[in-house]
């Protein structure tokens, strides 16, 4: 009785085994990969925040507008992002009292900084295909220079004055700079 449950164990093993890819299959075998346009260009670095984006419209206007309001937000979401990080960073090393409080202001006073910027990103792709089934397909890249935000923040913080007493340009900077080489 105690063989016979063992050989059953070794069975439904090898089996179990032999179901879940323990063999050399490729798991895209039979697969397309698929090139999404200005895809490449839409990735960040060091120097720029980038995002893509595509939309589909039966009008081509349409498809275009949503696409560059897509790839806006993508990219208001990773500045913030960004920027959330690097003020953790900075306030962490801060000795001031009020860090928390520099924080949340530095943080809500960048987003619309952000928002200002939107208007003015850069489009680094665009390209409009007809889509299968009638339609248009419009596939979009933006980016906006590192400088950019950091000057317009910078900008912002001279007006404040009691956020330009706590800010430290040189450590900020170099906050940033750390956060932006991990784009790469």
């Amino acid at each position: 009785m105690r063989k016979i449950s063992i050989l059953t164990l070794c069975a439904m093993g090898a089996m179990l085994f032999a179901n879940c890819g323990g063999g050399s299959q490729s798991v895209t075998k039979g697969r397309q990969e698929i090139t999404i346009p200005c895809q490449d260009q839409g990735r960040s670095d060091k120097n720029f925040f980038r995002a893509s984006a595509t939309a589909k419209s039966a009008n081509l206007n349409t498809a275009k507008q949503k696409a560059l309001l897509n790839a806006k937000q993508t990219l208001a979401a990773n500045i913030a992002s960004t920027i959330k990080s690097v003020t953790e960073n900075y306030v962490n090393e801060m000795d001031a009292a009020g860090a928390s409080e520099f924080e949340q202001s530095y943080q809500n006073m960048t987003k619309e900084v952000v928002n200002q910027k939107l208007s003015s990103v850069a489009v680094t792709c665009e390209k409009y295909y007809e889509a299968e089934g009638g339609g248009y397909e419009s596939f979009v890249a933006v980016e906006m220079s590192k400088e950019d935000i950091v000057n317009a923040a910078e900008s912002a913080i001279s007006k404040d004055k009691k956020l330009e007493v706590m800010y430290d340009r040189e450590k900020f900077r170099q906050k940033f700079d750390e956060e932006m080489s991990k784009l790469q």
